[in-house]
């Protein structure tokens, strides 16, 4: 039985569709080869929050690096 056996239906599902992420964000950055492809696949898995969700990590990073200080 392999590690990957092991987890559970979860867990197993997460990892293939994040494996179709990072697919994904390979594609794209194949085509765009100024773009990072880390980058891509973090933008890829913020499309997948709620809008609220995705605003509040927006905001807590700009707080966090001194964005949009006074």
């Amino acid at each position: 039985m392999s590690s990957f056996d092991s987890l559970s239906a979860a867990d197993r599902e997460w990892i293939l569709a994040d494996e179709k992420r990072w697919k994904r964000a390979h594609e794209i950055a194949a085509k765009n080869p100024d773009l990072d492809v880390g980058g891509i696949y973090r933008v890829i898995r913020n499309l997948e929050k709620p809008p609220g969700e995705r605003l509040g990590a927006a905001l807590r990073h700009g707080r966090l690096f001194g964005f949009h200080r006074r």
